[in-house]
């Protein structure tokens, strides 16, 4: 046999094979476009920062020139707590730039969200508590610039005692809310990112104790 011959079976058994591994034509999904669905949890983190800006505290509602504001020992730039100080029974104070909340979402679709108290402000003195809803107010306030207008007299939204499953919640634990059903929520967004800025209320009952009072705010981020 010569040469030729030879390399000329060679390539007729290569060429079958090639034709064997050719896929039948009813075979149709090895060259279709697959389409693969499924469901994600969307992916929602936030960051709360108390006295994020400058001439952060407490001011007295009062009519004309405000004045500075105050506020006590658990408060600092940037962080510790919302404290109003010394208040006086049936008197009501702005909070100036009290809490600023940064979420971040994968949703496009944006997110709610929810604002509660865990429980009534409760006395640490005397163990009396006063009903959150007729106390401690939220309203928007501004990232400091441009400055924040907002006095005692703004219109302002009562913050409401939660219905969900609170975990924590003693003067040094942190609260948690466990919700089976959403309450409405106090702001939202249209898409994945946004700060919210807000002053607090207090609006303190004439009747109140003397003592030292306190209540957690639990904000909660759910993508829409």
């Amino acid at each position: 046999m010569s040469t030729g011959r030879v390399w000329f079976v060679v390539a007729a058994l290569i060429a079958a094979a090639f034709a064997i591994a050719k896929p039948h034509p009813s075979v149709a999904a090895v060259n279709s476009t697959v389409n693969v669905k499924w469901n994600t949890e969307a992916i929602v983190t936030m960051t709360l920062t108390p006295n994020y800006y400058t001439g952060f505290g407490q001011v007295p509602a009062k009519i004309g020139t405000q004045p500075a504001p105050t506020h006590g020992p658990n408060a600092v730039a940037g962080g510790g707590s919302v404290d109003f100080g010394d208040v006086l029974a049936g008197t009501n104070y702005l909070y100036k730039y009290a809490v600023q909340l940064n979420v971040s979402s994968t949703d496009s679709n944006g997110v709610n969200l929810y604002g509660e108290g865990a429980a009534d402000f409760f006395n640490q003195t005397n163990s009396t508590t006063i009903p959150i809803s007729s106390a401690v107010y939220w309203l928007t306030s501004t990232s400091g610039t441009p400055a924040d207008t907002n006095t005692g007299f703004s219109a302002a939204v009562p913050f409401q005692k939660t219905a969900g499953m609170v975990s924590g919640g003693s003067f040094s634990v942190p609260a948690t809310i466990a919700y089976t059903v959403y309450p409405s929520p106090i702001q939202s967004t249209a898409g994945g990112n946004a700060n919210f800025y807000f002053d607090y209320q207090l609006h303190v009952p004439p009747t109140a104790a003397q003592g030292d009072y306190f209540v957690w705010i639990v904000y909660t981020a759910i993508g829409k």
